[in-house]
């Protein structure tokens, strides 16, 4: 037992992310936590943003960068596999030397799936946040989590109701990038700082989080830029993460400016985007930016559906068109997706006034479907979750 008038030890709380967004938005966490007690220690698997809130924490240790750990196919998972292996070995000798109270787990399935019922087995509760595969509306994937998690905070509604089915405490608590939308204001206090004059239209690039996106997406875009038509001067300026900006600036031209860490100030300020398919066609849809979305693979990652997953029908790729279940949007995915397919698409999107209403009428319909009615923010409902997990910790013996 703990010695009488002995105050209980600082609470300890451990974050595993594994790709840019899902580094964002557990950064956005785990700062929301230290703000309401600094004296929390924060521990954490993940990038560059949690790595500076981890520094901010009392005896808060970062185990290791995830950036470019995330893998889509065969050759990309075997390519990070040995990395995601060591950071494995570092985290579970951390944690026969560590206290943790609660552990958060942000997508990333392929590793946190594995270290998930580890945590389990030593008694760790677990909210996972951003739960695997939640944007899928049927099916089992995703679902393997169930045993394991104590509470699950999810960005979509149907998620929550097929975790529940299955035994999970899960909650709706909705998508954070509904926290990063800006006003029209602000709008206006970009384009002037961008440089961007009132008879210009601007389109921003996003061309992913990862490089193999930049070295596939990053061409076709610039070379769409160079064919779309407009009716008056026209600007392209692409967003990157910034520790991929070296990488960006191989395949985009000179005359594509190129920002980091910004995409949702570049989406706010644009007159139209061309945008990877996920998370960011989501942020392009909260900005009320029209958009074009577009997603190739490697021709080796191409051959490896073709053999392994063509027998899963995807009707839809962009999120607005799965959340919507329809195409909200334009998306040119794979063999679809050429520079002309792309310039053409983007060409009425500037041109058309009827088209940029339509898309903006589904856009109010989809923020509702991401919590935009919800009665608090995504952040700080979440935060909530991971405090009542905190308040039913009994202190240690």
């Amino acid at each position: 037992m703990m010695r009488f008038g002995m105050p209980n030890p600082p609470t300890s709380i451990l974050f595993s992310a594994g790709d840019v967004s899902g580094d964002v938005h557990t950064a956005a966490l785990a700062r929301h936590l230290l703000a309401r007690d600094p004296a929390r220690t924060l521990h954490a698997l993940g990038g560059a943003r949690l790595r500076e809130v981890i520094a901010q924490s009392p005896g808060g240790e970062f185990l290791g960068d995830t950036t470019n750990c995330s893998a889509i196919g065969i050759p990309s998972a075997v390519r990070v596999y040995f990395r995601c292996r060591q950071l494995g070995q570092r985290l579970r000798q951390f944690l026969q030397d560590h206290r943790i109270d609660v552990a958060v787990l942000c997508d990333w399935g392929a590793f946190n799936g594995r270290i998930l019922p580890e945590l389990h087995a030593l008694g760790i509760p677990v909210l996972y946040y951003f739960p695997p595969s939640s944007w899928r509306r049927r099916g089992s994937a995703g679902l393997r989590i169930a045993p394991h998690v104590s509470r699950v905070a999810t960005p979509f509604e149907w998620s929550a109701e097929r975790l529940r089915a299955a035994g999970c405490r899960a909650e709706w608590v909705g998508h954070p990038a509904l926290e990063n939308s800006a006003g029209g204001n602000e709008r206006a206090t970009l384009r002037r700082q961008f440089g961007i004059r009132e008879d210009e239209q601007l389109v921003a690039l996003l061309p992913g989080s990862r490089p193999s996106e930049l070295r596939l997406l990053g061409p076709r875009m610039a070379r769409a830029a160079e064919m779309v038509q407009a009716d008056g001067p026209l600007r392209f300026m692409a967003a990157v993460p910034r520790e991929l900006a070296q990488e960006a600036r191989a395949h985009l031209p000179p005359s594509i400016e190129l920002l980091t860490d910004r995409a949702s100030d570049l989406l706010a300020a644009a007159d139209a985007a061309v945008v990877k398919t996920g998370t960011v066609s989501l942020e392009a849809a909260i900005a009320d930016t029209p958009q074009v979305a577009i997603y190739d693979v490697s021709i080796a990652t191409r051959i490896e559906w073709c053999l392994l997953w063509a027998w899963m029908r995807i009707p839809f790729y962009a999120m607005p068109n799965i959340i919507l279940q329809r195409e909200a949007v334009p998306e040119f995915i794979g063999l679809a997706c050429t520079p002309e397919k792309i310039a053409a698409a983007l060409s009425r999107l500037l041109s058309s006034e009827t088209a940029r209403r339509r898309m903006r009428q589904d856009y109010a319909l989809m923020r509702q479907a991401l919590g935009s009615d919800l009665p608090l923010p995504p952040t700080e409902r979440t935060a909530q979750v991971v405090e009542e997990m905190l308040a039913e910790v009994k202190p240690l013996a």
